[in-house]
């Protein structure tokens, strides 16, 4: 008996003791798996909401994938995607034929795969579902792409180019652009307007007989609390009315919202809906996001404005150089000096 203890001991002992040291490990690994993913996936949500709407195509299609790699993993890829449709309809985008088509798209895949751990015959239609998600995007973002890019080609002519704009234009990049472009540009903005007096003021531009209006305004729409309604109206009247005079119209995206757009994506209606040139929201938001104020404007230092939004110089050049890549656009290059 004394024998059998003795030859069974150490055999003993080396299986308690791998348990012993494997017990931690385990535990250690299940502890990795837990925080990795929210340590990835936390960043990644506070990123979806601050999302420009210029990258709203990127910004689904990581939500998608994010879906894929859980039905791959063998998890259910409902809550992501009713996660992802419920950040879209958070921020108040634009909503385009092809958005809607995805968006419903999505919540299909959504309830089916959430259904189908009942009922096993929806696999089919699950998958079928998940497949058609990836031409419903391709065309979404192709479209989203498309619009802020006018189809209009008009022939480059010497009049002029009028800015008319608010503060965050007055006396900054129009006076960057004249040392850049052949045709003279004039700042025709002032500080603090709305639509209301930027279309009030618009005749005062068209008598001069421009080539192209570009139009940054709405800002302050929002901050007075004018309607959206008032807001589009003034626009599209703006927009009209210098088409009429022979001019092509290049419109500034407002962001008026670090997550949601309270106009709902207004400006890049318009483009969609009249065909311009949209420069977008990008260009301001970046006066923001490099600030004295922000971290990366610490970090990296580069500061665009001097009180988080209003450009000081290099900001002016910055809006300039989007300005100027709207008008070659249209134009070509032979619109510069």
């Amino acid at each position: 008996m004394g024998a059998d203890c003795t030859r069974e001991g150490p055999g003993y002992t080396n299986s308690m003791s791998r348990d012993v040291e494997g017990a931690p490990r385990s535990r250690g690994a299940r502890l990795v798996s837990l925080v990795l993913p929210r340590l990835a996936f936390y960043p990644f949500l506070v990123a979806s909401l601050l999302v420009f709407p210029a990258a709203l195509p990127w910004m689904i299609l990581g939500w998608l994938l994010l879906a894929g790699f859980r039905r791959f993993r063998g998890k259910p890829a409902w809550p992501v995607l009713a996660l992802g449709v419920a950040i879209v309809l958070l921020k108040r985008m634009d909503w385009p034929a092809t958005l809607v088509v995805l968006g419903f798209l999505m919540i299909a895949a959504a309830g089916l795969d959430y259904l189908q751990k009942t009922r096993p015959a929806l696999k089919r239609a699950t998958a079928v579902a998940a497949f058609c998600l990836v031409p419903a995007w391709i065309a979404m973002a192709w479209q989203w792409n498309v619009v802020g890019h006018t189809s209009r080609r008009p022939a480059l002519e010497g009049r002029p180019i009028v800015c008319t704009g608010d503060s965050l234009s007055v006396t900054g990049f129009p006076r960057v652009l004249e040392k850049r472009l052949r045709v003279p540009v004039l700042d025709h903005a002032l500080g603090g307007i709305t639509t209301d007096e930027g279309l009030r003021r618009l005749p005062e531009s068209l008598v001069l007989r421009p080539q192209a209006v570009v139009i940054e305004l709405g800002g302050h729409d929002s901050l007075r609390g004018k309607s959206r309604r008032q807001t589009k109206a003034n626009l599209e009247s703006m927009i009209r009315a210098s088409r009429e005079a022979g001019a092509e119209v290049f419109l500034f995206e407002i962001p008026r919202g670090f997550v949601m757009d309270p106009f709902a994506g207004l400006e890049r209606e318009l483009a969609r809906e009249l065909d311009l040139e949209l420069i977008h929201d990008g260009a301001i938001r970046q006066l923001v996001v490099f600030s004295p104020f922000t971290p990366l404007g610490a970090w990296t230092g580069r500061i665009l404005s001097y009180d988080g939004l209003h450009p000081n110089d290099a900001g002016n050049v910055f809006l300039a150089d989007r300005v100027e890549a709207a008008l070659r656009r249209v134009y070509g290059d032979s619109i510069l000096r």
